[in-house]
């Protein structure tokens, strides 16, 4: 595949990052105009409220999961419900649907603006009061979860994370609160099972800030059947112990003096080779796209700790992790584009879109031909329209390619930004651990979620 290769990729690859914003920063972030800064009084523009609610309960809602019932599907019926009852999630609600409405036609981008700050504003309004009641707590989770899915629809803002990293606090508060409603325990299991799916890919893209010691990263109560496919996330939650797993390989320090031992990672390598997957409910054919869905991401788990492994990785050399096979590598690579290929009209039918290994598989693509698929099956995602995030995963892959190409990798220019930033704690790429970490950073510090 052919990349075009501009003087501003030239001044990334000798000077190591980018000081300005990212090349398309103007039409990624969709900003609007002076002109359009102030928000129109309701009466200028049309009502698109009912239209919005609509799209959301019949479209976003039957696509948000892999299977559409009471016990598996918590948007339509815990978040919606609470929509019609709450003020900030009602705007919240309309906020999602106008935004995604809004990236195939520009006139829903002003309503989605500005029910995002009626939404923001109530949720303010909340956290000012000195307590909270059971309800007001479930509120404001609901709110932030909405919030944070807002900005990761609308291309990965970083604010997200930000929104996350809030979520996180708001349930360490409810967890002190032991008498709910069954509603609120309902509540309380989706709201951390999306809290961890989120925080443990995040990991596997960039570095996010350490848990308190006494917040486990993947609560007890998401694992009541570990090895059910979770039809939100895509995979088994005893898959998310493994991929976190994955992920303390490359986030040790090497002040802390870990030693890591060849046993270990290859005990790591067998659980994931070996990890059950099984299908939801029983009237699901083994065959649709929730059992391939979760076969794309158990190879990704697998790619990702090869790469970590890999000769080549800040983590292998800084660690000493041992190599593993690289004809495996390539294999999983291979078998995760295939899969996709395969079973991609189905999977265009959900949210649930195995974007976390088709992006990993896009990072470590060895040549043109696997290039040109990896473009191809993002091209045939994002034309569908539903998906923010899926435009900036390509710019990040691009970017990684870009960069290789320019042997980004050269042990003297590497030698050269070490001289040159020395132990300099502010420098942006310190810390990095991966390629694609390296891009986000390049680009302008992109937080990118793949969820």
């Amino acid at each position: 595949m052919f990349l075009n290769t501009t003087t501003t990729d030239l001044e990334i690859h000798f000077d190591g990052t980018q000081t300005k914003g990212p090349r398309s920063e103007t039409s990624r972030m969709r900003s609007l105009p002076p002109s359009l800064s102030t928000i129109p009084a309701e009466g200028r523009r049309p009502d698109y409220d009912p239209v919005l609610m609509s799209y959301f309960e019949t479209i976003i809602c039957s696509s948000s999961t892999l299977v559409d019932n009471a016990h598996y599907n918590p948007y339509r019926y815990l978040i919606l419900p609470m929509a019609l009852q709450s003020e900030g999630l009602y705007h919240a609600t309309l906020a999602i649907a106008a935004n995604t409405l809004g990236l195939s036609n520009s006139k829903y981008r002003l309503p989605a603006l500005e029910h995002h700050n009626r939404a923001l504003s109530h949720l303010r309004s909340l956290l000012t009061q000195d307590t909270w009641d059971e309800k007001e707590l479930d509120e404001m989770l609901g709110l932030v979860l909405m919030l944070c899915w807002f900005d990761i629809s609308d291309n990965s803002r970083p604010s997200w994370v930000t929104h996350l990293n809030g979520f996180q606090d708001l349930i360490r508060t409810r967890q002190e609160r032991p008498s709910r409603s069954a509603h609120s325990k309902e509540l309380a299991s989706f709201f951390n099972r999306y809290f961890a799916f989120h925080l443990v890919l995040a990991r596997t893209a960039f570095r996010v800030n350490p848990l308190p010691q006494d917040s486990p990263m993947i609560p007890d109560s998401i694992l009541e059947s570990p090895d059910t496919i979770d039809p939100y996330m895509g995979f088994s939650p005893s898959l998310l112990l493994l991929i976190n797993r994955v992920a303390e390989l490359a986030w040790i320090q090497r002040d802390e003096q870990k030693i890591i031992s060849a046993t270990a990672v290859y005990n790591l390598k067998k659980s994931l080779e070996e990890v059950e997957q099984r299908i939801p409910v029983e009237h699901l054919d083994p065959n649709t796209e929730c059992a391939a869905i979760a076969e794309a991401n158990r190879l990704g788990a697998l790619l990702l700790l090869h790469e970590i492994c890999s000769p080549k990785s800040v983590c292998s050399g800084s660690l000493h992790l041992p190599m593993l096979n690289v004809e495996e590598k390539n294999g999983y690579i291979e078998q995760i584009l295939n899969l996709i290929l395969i079973k991609k009209a189905n999977m265009m039918r959900t949210a649930v879109l195995p974007l976390w290994p088709l992006f990993l598989a896009g990072c470590c693509a060895r040549n043109e031909e696997e290039r040109i698929v990896v473009m191809q099956l993002f091209g045939e995602f994002e034309a569908i329209r539903r998906f923010g995030n899926i435009a900036p995963a390509m710019e990040v892959i691009e970017m990684v390619w870009r960069q290789q190409d320019l042997s980004v990798q050269d042990e003297r220019r590497r030698q050269r930004i070490r001289n040159a930033n020395g132990n300099d704690e502010n420098d942006p790429l310190r810390g990095a651990r991966f390629s694609w970490e390296h891009a986000m950073v390049m680009l302008g510090g992109w937080k990118l979620s793949l969820t």
